[in-house]
This record gives structure tokens, sequence and C-alpha cells, in this order.
């Protein structure tokens, strides 16, 4: 089979795959499922993936990579580290409210379910996802020490740290429980609003206002 023919089958099979795990999570779909779905033997699927796992891990594929190419076009044209952050932030939140099956399947990829964490034995394309979002991880510690050098950002914050307290404010935003939620509508506040109202409380945690330069004298 020729290689494009070979790529075509491959991602007409992702796509009938994408449809099941979405519906009925990974549990429940199994590789007869999507042999009966995509019209093929479960010996010709086991062609083109090994197991479901690496099945479900390309589809996971996808959606960190959809990110990754969100983020980088995002912060292309910012001027500064405190932007690229913005970017990001504003990016992500996109994704999950563009994107939310993805979101989910990647969530539940890190749910612990799977062995990903053995460096050495994880799986190529579980890797893979793994890289892509580490290299989020990265522009994002590399934005907040652009910050602090340009003098937007306070010194004495560990890149590392805030990284790390931003990714969870930014996931709990996205994960919000749904009786916040409501708590929040009856105040006339919408998730993205409180998205940005905590922006807005983060920047004046984070931003340099020439008080600490003071203190140093």
């Amino acid at each position: 089979m020729k290689k494009q023919e070979k790529e075509r089958r491959r991602n007409y099979i992702l796509d009938a795959a994408e449809k099941l795990f979405f519906s009925r999570g990974f549990d429940n779909v199994s590789m007869d499922d999507v042999a009966n779905e995509v019209e093929l033997s479960k010996a010709a699927l086991y062609l083109y993936f090994k197991d479901k796992e690496s099945l479900f891990f390309s589809i996971v594929l996808r959606g960190a990579r959809i990110l990754n190419a969100m983020i980088e076009e995002e912060i292309k044209n910012c001027k500064n580290g405190v932007e690229i952050l913005d970017a990001i932030g504003a990016v992500y939140f996109e994704f999950v409210n563009k994107y939310p099956d993805y979101n989910r399947a990647y969530l539940y990829f890190r749910s612990g379910r799977f062995a990903i964490e053995d460096v050495e034995d994880v799986n190529e394309i579980a890797k893979e996802i793994l890289n892509l979002r580490q290299e989020t991880f990265d522009i994002t510690c590399n934005a907040i020490k652009s910050g602090i050098d340009e003098g937007l950002i306070r010194r004495n914050m560990n890149p590392v740290e805030v990284t790390i307290l931003l990714t969870m404010i930014l996931k709990g935003i996205t994960e919000m429980r749904s009786d916040f939620k409501t708590v929040l509508e009856k105040q006339g506040i919408g998730q993205y609003r409180f998205y940005e109202d905590v922006t807005g409380f983060m920047h004046r945690l984070l931003m340099n206002t020439g008080r600490e330069e003071k203190n140093e004298k």
C-alpha cells in the first residue's frame, strides 16, 4: 500500500475512533467497535495501531498539536513576557471551550489511568504528547523570566513556581464545579468574565510596581 493511501486510511480510522471515544469514553470502546465502525477486520486495524491505548493516544495527540499551534500563532506578535503570559492563558481558555472533547481526552490521559510517568517505558505517542505539554510549560516559564528581565514582573518571583501556580489556576477555572458557576452567574459573572478578573488579580500579584526596588534601597 502506498504511503499516502496508508496515511489516508489511518486518518479515517482516527476520525471514526475519535467519535466513539468522545461519545462513549475510553473504557466503553473496544477495538472491535472501531473495526466495525471502519469496516475493517481487527487484524487489519492492528496494522495501523498496535493497541487501543495507541489509538486513543493518537487522538489526544491531535488535541495537543492543535493547542500548541494555537499558542505559537498567538504569541508571534507579543512584545514582552507579560503579553506572552496573557496570550497563553487566553488561548488555553479558548481551546478548552472550542475543543472540549480533546480537553476531556487529555484530562483522562493524565488521570492516572495510563502508565505514562515512566519516561523509559512510555508509549512513543504518549511521549510526544508530554513533550508538547512540556513545550508549553517552558514557553510560560521563559515568558516569566523575560518579564523579570524586562522589569515588568517582580524579581523575587520564582518562574517555575509561578508557572505551576498559573497552570493550576487556569485548570481550576476551566474545570470549575457547576455549583461555583451557579454562584458566579447569580452575581452576573460568567466563566470568561471570572477568568479575566482572575487575570487582573494575578497581574497585581506579579507586576513590578517599583515598590520592590524602593524596599531594596
